[in-house]
């Protein structure tokens, strides 16, 4: 996320937990990062950050594509180069 923010991004992570350990809902397979910058442009995307060798689950990718189908990018990024890709990408939109 400070990499995003050094170019200029604003970074809304999703929920991770709740402060008092309780459950948490939020609606399955959301990304993990809305990015957005402040620019009155409308430039938002989503990522979902995923470990090596892990990959997006059946929700996730269900979620992906109705995002897409919007009209909004959708990275899957399993390293910082990815994301950085994007984010050169939809600087320039």
């Amino acid at each position: 996320m400070k990499k995003l923010t050094e170019c200029g991004w604003s970074v809304q992570e999703s929920l991770k937990g709740s402060s008092k350990g309780g459950t948490v809902w939020y609606t399955p397979g959301w990304p993990d990062l809305v990015v957005y910058l402040e620019d009155g442009q409308r430039r938002l995307w989503f990522a979902e950050l995923k470990q090596p060798g892990n990959k997006p689950t059946a929700e996730q990718l269900a979620c992906h594509l109705r995002l897409r189908a919007s009209g909004f990018t959708v990275v899957v990024a399993w390293t910082l180069q990815e994301l950085l890709v994007t984010e050169a990408q939809e600087r320039l939109r």
